[in-house]
């Protein structure tokens, strides 16, 4: 389920894009994408004029819809390369946008993508399970390995661009002994819950003579990388 901040900031973003006239019936979310895809690019395919906040989310988040695998094989050609037209623009629109514009693109399509992206989601086999419980497992010791040898900066190469400097600050509040004690203590994980574009694990440490539990959540970011969201 969709937790209704993200809900309001979806219907916010579809408002946006200019497609409100279009009505979906369809209980199929594929479909449903498909379709709003579809008529972005129908509606976009060269230089975006209006350079506005809501416009250039509206015009980078609607690309990243149609970059979705599932919606993307739907797709002719001429649609694709309508698609590689826009993406190349969104690239250079990139380039003159101040930090803080860009940061507050990047974090609201970080909030909505997921969403979406676990709408349009399959289950994945028992296969696919494992391969990415392998992968997910390994940038995790690889983020620990990083700790362990006092590297910081390589430990926030793992994690989301809207947490590496949360995390940065952490690290760095720990001594080199204490950041060993965390490779060590955190290593322990199991998988709780895994969609689409996030994954739950549960991290198990005896701290203090005790057991305790904390939560390990990893998610896809803009480039389909999978990075540490939050522990």
């Amino acid at each position: 389920m969709i937790n209704r901040n993200v809900t309001v900031l979806i219907a916010a973003f579809i408002l946006l894009i200019g497609l409100q006239s279009y009505s979906y019936s369809s209980p199929d979310e594929v479909k449903k994408y498909t379709q709003q895809c579809k008529n972005f690019l129908d509606q976009h395919s060269g230089e975006l004029k209006d350079e506005s906040f809501e416009k250039l989310l509206g015009y980078i988040g609607n690309a990243q819809i149609c970059r979705i695998e599932k919606i993307n094989n739907k797709l002719d050609e001429k649609e694709k390369d309508r698609l590689e037209n826009v993406l190349l623009h969104i690239e250079d629109i990139k380039k003159r946008l101040s930090k803080q514009k860009l940061e507050r693109i990047n974090e609201s399509i970080a909030v909505i993508m997921p969403a979406i992206e676990n709408e349009v989601g399959k289950e994945l086999s028992t296969d696919e399970l494992e391969e990415l419980d392998i992968l997910l497992r390994a940038k995790w010791s690889g983020m620990l390995k990083a700790l362990e040898q006092n590297d910081i900066d390589k430990a926030v190469n793992y994690f989301h661009h809207t947490a590496s400097d949360r995390y940065r600050k952490l690290f760095k509040t720990l001594n080199p002994d204490g950041r060993k004690k965390i490779s060590k203590d955190l290593a322990n994980i199991q998988i709780v819950e895994m969609v689409t574009n996030t994954a739950i694990y549960e991290i198990t440490s005896e701290l203090k003579d005790e057991k305790s539990s904390f939560q390990l959540a990893f998610v896809k970011d803009l480039h389909g990388e999978w990075v540490i969201k939050s522990f």
